[in-house]
């Protein structure tokens, strides 16, 4: 009995021993780790650049792998940006995205998924929100253009006061002009060089608010949208597509191995109704638009942009 009574505390120990983890040892899990997604409007337009941030707060105990890539869904990844701070024991890691939309639907990014990893070894993971934006288009389809209001006539009698004001506010104009010349000089800002498809989509948009194939404009409409595509093309690939034939053009551009499958079609629809008066549906007129708008989409360099993690 005695010797019964001597053995099971040593038992209880030993257990307790077994389940006990070892001294020094730490773990976290996801639940101590942050993810914050903002977004810096609630609707874009085609070619209109957004903001999208993702906030990452987690302990310094664990260590934070950086993405090597950001998938962007239906938008094009422009730039990438991180930020650091620290703060009793917590580090928030920021990464803000510059994106642009080129879907007439959706402007959508899926949910990322970051990675951290804890001192044993275990690797933890963290999800962001899926950013999900609605497209607006500058068009309104039941709008019509405003008449011009008539030319203001100056009544009779009145000509030579008019002349007088007219050279008073031309002195008065060029007196401001040398007095800004002489207190300072002009420093013009540099913009920066906007994208090939940026600047293709904006110029679309403009051209179907001029509703020419309602007004029965079918060609200066053709003109036009050809014509961004031929910019779009010259500054896409870097050769002088403006000032080419249609079929000099898709030899340039079999040369650089591009597939011009749907390009060829909108090149040659154009020469058509240019050189001989061919007249579209307006059905397949429409479509023209639409179809520039889709090769600028998948001819865009579009590689998933590295992070330019700090």
């Amino acid at each position: 009995m005695k010797r019964a009574v001597r053995i099971l505390p040593a038992l209880v120990l030993t257990g307790l021993l077994s389940v006990a983890p070892p001294l020094g040892a730490s773990s976290h899990s996801s639940r101590d780790i942050d993810v914050k997604t903002r977004v810096g409007a609630d609707s874009v337009t085609v070619g209109e650049k957004l903001r999208v941030s993702y906030e990452l707060t987690f302990p310094d105990s664990v260590s934070f792998v950086p993405p090597e890539a950001f998938e962007t869904g239906t938008c094009r990844l422009l730039s990438v940006t991180w930020k650091e701070e620290k703060s009793k024991g917590r580090t928030t890691k920021t990464a803000e995205l510059e994106v642009m939309t080129t879907d007439l639907g959706k402007a959508e990014l899926p949910a990322m998924t970051f990675l951290f990893t804890t001192p044993k070894g275990d690797t933890l993971t963290a999800r962001s929100d899926e950013v999900a934006l609605g497209v607006r288009r500058l068009t309104q389809a039941e709008s019509k253009p405003k008449p011009l209001k008539p030319q203001w006539e100056a009544p009779r009698g009145y000509g030579f006061l008019i002349v007088i004001a007219a050279v008073l506010a031309a002195a008065g104009v060029a007196f401001w002009l040398v007095r800004r010349w002489r207190k300072r000089k002009v420093v013009e800002a540099i913009e920066p060089e906007l994208p090939a498809d940026f600047v293709a989509l904006r110029k679309l948009e403009e051209i179907e608010r001029m509703a020419l194939v309602d007004s029965g404009e079918v060609k200066k409409y053709y003109t036009l949208v050809v014509d961004v595509l031929r910019g779009y093309i010259e500054k896409r690939y870097g050769f002088l597509a403006m000032d080419q034939t249609t079929d000099e053009i898709l030899w340039d551009l079999r040369r650089l191995h591009v597939d011009a499958a749907d390009i060829e079609p909108g090149l040659r629809e154009a020469d058509l109704v240019k050189f001989a008066k061919h007249r579209p549906e307006t059905a397949g007129a429409r479509g023209l638009i639409d179809a520039v708008r889709a090769i600028a989409a998948r001819t865009a360099p579009r590689p998933l942009a590295a992070a330019q993690y700090a």
